[in-house]
């Protein structure tokens, strides 16, 4: 099945309306607080800041960049453009400007739909439209909506240039990349190893493989140019050359006690508070410079990640590639996230699956455990499509480079991510598993209708 230019602008505005029709009930139920997470308010803070100097004429130095050296400048500027023009509804308008941009990944997940099949490409993008992972985040003043819209975007171009080389897509490709790890810092690993997979898919088709194998150069060089300013203004102010000061902080609050945890059953927050008190007994006070910081706190997680020893790692690491997967986006939604009870992190267990089942089957607020066992049955019910779906499309051989890239970005997203599980987490997995959606919705039609033919 194909869709007319018509059709695309349908599937376009749909997604618009469901959004916003999403936001704003939000919106009315909760006011500004229902659509802000944990980090939303220093997105707003940080923004109407910058918004302040530029109205004043004020702006100088690297403060263009951001004053957060966490808060990637791209999304900065996304989120200072609406603080300028909306003042004291910046939320709102935030995450209206977000309906719009997923409404926009709905119709790129068409195209990278239709790659494998053109009858994949309706379905998938139908998917996207009703996806309640995107729905939800779209609706939250995060990252997340536009960095899976430039993901979602250079996956694209990766698959339409492994077909056909050119000037084109290389440039997007580049581009779109660049923008992403301007909105998060954490996609500068896979585009290195992306780089070297294009690079062996170029080799080995032997024929022609020069001028492509230049434009792969080009592809990094374009992404590097983007990363550039961030990379001067950090050894310039900070004296270092990494992106993003979040690394340490990561390992060391999240990443540490969830390995603990899978180990021995150690609550989350006690192994957080014990590395807090590990850093200030080592440090003392604050250094002011945020990449040091950073770097203590790397060191000490190292150290206990060694403590901890690999089958831990491994092991909190499958179980949270399992809840990240897992994990129904309806819990993060404000009319349940807000109901009265005890939060999953807080939540006890000799094990992780025991901490998974009291979670579930034990909270202490029935309606929250009624819509998070409802979330998870249609979770469940939609990755047996999904599964169905990729069987399908490993059956076809000519796909075979183009699902190892989907592949490597799933298992790039899951080892990234490790043991800090979410709904929020899994959105940039959301693009690919839409298209399985779309090859498993084929799969599963066709054979009803040759069921119903015999």
């Amino acid at each position: 099945m194909t869709m007319t230019r018509t059709s695309l602008l349908k599937v376009f505005f749909a997604a618009v309306v469901i959004r916003w029709v999403y936001d704003v009930a939000i919106f009315a139920a909760f006011g500004a607080e229902g659509l802000l997470g944990v980090d939303s308010h220093d997105y707003i803070h940080y923004a109407a800041v910058l918004a302040g100097h530029l109205r004043e004429g004020s702006l100088h130095g690297w403060q263009w960049l951001g004053a957060n050296p966490v808060m990637m400048p791209l999304f900065y500027w996304l989120v200072t453009a609406v603080a300028y023009l909306a003042g004291d509804y910046t939320a709102l308008a935030y995450v209206l400007l977000q309906g719009v941009i997923d409404a926009g990944t709905c119709l790129l997940v068409f195209s990278l739909a239709s790659i494998f099949k053109p009858a994949f490409g309706v379905p998938a993008a139908v998917a996207a439209v009703i996806n309640p992972t995107q729905i939800v985040l779209a609706g939250l003043v995060y990252t997340d909506t536009p960095f899976v819209f430039l993901v979602t975007l250079a996956l694209l171009a990766a698959l339409r240039w492994m077909e056909r080389p050119s000037i084109g897509w290389t440039v997007t490709l580049g581009l779109s990349l660049g923008a992403a790890a301007l909105v998060r810092a954490m996609i500068v690993p896979f585009v290195g190893a992306l780089l070297v997979f294009l690079a062996i898919v170029t080799l080995l088709r032997r024929d022609a493989w020069r001028a492509p194998l230049v434009q792969v150069v080009a592809i990094g060089v374009l992404f590097a140019v983007c990363i550039a300013p961030v990379l001067l203004r950090n050894a310039n102010v900070y004296g270092s050359w990494n992106m993003t000061s979040q690394s340490g902080m990561h390992l060391s609050r999240w990443v540490v006690p969830l390995v603990r945890e899978a180990k021995d059953g150690t609550p989350w927050n006690q192994t957080y508070m014990e590395m807090e008190k590990r850093r200030d007994e080592r440090y003392g006070p604050d250094s002011g410079n945020q990449f040091i910081e950073s770097d203590r706190y790397v060191t000490l997680a190292k150290e206990e990640l060694r403590n901890l020893g690999l089958a831990a790692i491994a092991k909190a690491w499958l179980f949270g590639a399992a809840l990240n997967i897992g994990s129904p986006a309806i819990i993060i939604s404000p009319p349940v996230a807000q109901l009265p009870r005890q939060g999953f992190y807080s939540t006890t267990g000799a094990t992780v699956v025991e901490k998974v089942w009291n979670f579930v089957f034990r909270a202490d607020n029935t309606l929250y455990a009624m819509a998070l066992l409802l979330g998870i049955t249609g979770v469940a019910a939609i990755r047996l499509l999904q599964l169905g779906g990729a069987i399908r499309l490993m059956l076809d051989a000519s796909n075979i480079a183009a699902l190892l890239l989907l592949a490597g970005w799933i298992g790039f997203i899951l080892l990234v991510n490790g043991p800090v599980a979410a709904p929020k987490y899994r959105l940039p997995l959301e693009p690919v598993f839409n298209v399985m959606t779309g090859a498993g919705w084929v799969w599963l039609t066709r054979r009803r209708a040759r069921a119903d033919a015999a």
